[in-house]
């Protein structure tokens, strides 16, 4: 089980061993880029056991922090929804590839655009 504490959580690189996430955020609202790539301050991602739901939100209330339930862990896919429409569903190893190449792709450049300029 996925959950979230102070809204809808960090986003950071979840790739290692193929482990995957089926997730859906509620938008509240706000443009898709905001929910998906908003970095507000104080937001973390646990992943638990789904017995444990009720006791994480139990401690989370007792200290005023809001936390909620986003989705569960997968084998070897990510699939992220927004207000139940799908917008992801990839497989892991195809964006921890992406991912790990992204700076050395951007800084490659081909030699025939370069003495176009």
């Amino acid at each position: 089980m996925l959950e979230t504490v102070e809204h809808v959580g960090g986003r950071e690189k979840a790739f290692p061993k193929g482990v995957g996430a089926r997730v859906n955020f509620a938008s509240g609202g706000l443009p898709a880029e905001f929910v998906l790539f908003g970095e507000d301050a104080s937001r973390i991602l646990l992943s638990c056991d789904p017995g444990n739901v009720s006791r994480i939100k139990q401690l989370a209330g007792k200290y005023g922090v809001a936390a909620d339930a986003i989705g569960e862990t997968i084998p070897d896919r990510l699939e992220i929804s927004l207000d139940g429409r799908t917008l992801i569903s990839s497989p892991v190893a195809e964006l921890s590839n992406a991912y790990e190449n992204a700076l050395e792709s951007a800084l490659q450049t081909e030699p025939a655009a370069v003495a176009a300029d």
